[in-house]
């Protein structure tokens, strides 16, 4: 997808972010009686379009350096690109692109809390690998409900890729080691673990998903393994709290951000980015399997605030 496509698709999902965010914004020029006053009502909107402490912070400094009396405290043109400048700076200290490396089996993990949109985005990633002729095997490793199996069975029918068969029960470990052999023997070029949803908090259920790490990295050793977490944006604060239990348990490689069309509350990825550094690579806007996008800083920033 070009960049300009990608600018309208974040637009569009950004919408209730952008119109909520924007619209405070320009109204502290009109309102805000001096310096002092906008500043703080500036943070406030920082705040609760949570960007989190850490990134609201270090904007907060800059915009403290601004000689207001130069720029005149109504001029919201130069107050916005200056927003822009300081969440592209934020944004950008990391590469955020999955690589597939073509000479190995690819492995992509995805984990996250019940109800983030693991399998769907499983579904999507397939999507578009399959777009540009990559040989992809599903591995089905949420084997608490037989739901979550027909589920993703039915998204690999539909996209045209080989899923591992398991049956409700089965060992999610064993279904990984039995996928990778599989992907091994076919030589497959990508394989899609699909994980259950878990709580952060239960020791129990991230001490599985390390398990199945352990069998990738020894059945796959050295090849490409990207862990990534979905989240979903509607949960605001809270996901910080999550992706800190994720990361500590396995090293996520990236965020899968959900739901964004959702939330007005978008600017929980500069929190994500600011306050974990883990990099979000994908942005899921809507329910179809092409609604999965590379996230791009600029075009993020722009979608936020124009």
């Amino acid at each position: 997808m070009n960049i300009k496509n990608i600018f309208y698709q974040f637009k569009q999902g950004l919408y209730k972010t952008r119109i909520e965010f924007t619209n405070k914004l320009g109204l502290l020029f009109g309102s805000s009686k001096d310096k002092a006053d906008f500043l703080e009502k500036l943070e406030e909107l920082l705040i609760l379009s949570d960007l989190g402490t850490s990134a609201t912070a270090e904007i907060m400094n800059e915009f403290q350096q601004i000689n207001f009396k130069e720029y005149k405290e109504n001029n919201f043109i130069f107050f916005k690109e200056k927003l822009k400048v300081l969440l592209i700076d934020i944004l950008n200290s990391t590469v955020s692109d999955i690589k597939i490396n073509e000479d190995r089996l690819n492995v992509i993990m995805l984990v996250g809390v019940n109800g983030s949109g693991k399998t769907s985005v499983a579904g999507k990633i397939a999507y578009r690998l399959k777009k540009i002729n990559k040989d992809i095997i599903i591995i089905p490793a949420d084997t608490f409900r037989a739901a979550a199996i027909q589920q993703i069975k039915i998204l690999a029918d539909k996209v045209g890729v080989e899923m591992i068969n398991t049956k409700e029960g089965a060992d999610p470990a064993s279904v990984v080691y039995d996928g990778i052999s599989a992907a091994l023997a076919r030589k497959k070029n990508i394989i899609i673990i699909d994980t259950a949803g878990r709580l952060h908090t239960k020791t129990n259920l991230m001490n599985e998903l390390e398990k199945i790490k352990r069998v990738i990295q020894k059945e796959a050793n050295g090849w490409p393994l990207e862990i990534l977490q979905t989240i979903d944006a509607t949960m605001g604060q809270n996901a910080i709290a999550q992706a800190k239990s994720f990361n500590k348990s396995l090293g996520v490689t990236g965020i899968a951000l959900t739901k964004m069309d959702g939330t007005s509350k978008g600017g929980i990825v500069i929190a994500i980015k600011k306050e974990l550094d883990i990099p979000v690579k994908l942005i899921s806007c809507g329910e179809k399997l092409n609604n999965l996008y590379d996230f791009k800083v600029a075009e993020f920033v722009e979608a936020l605030l124009d």
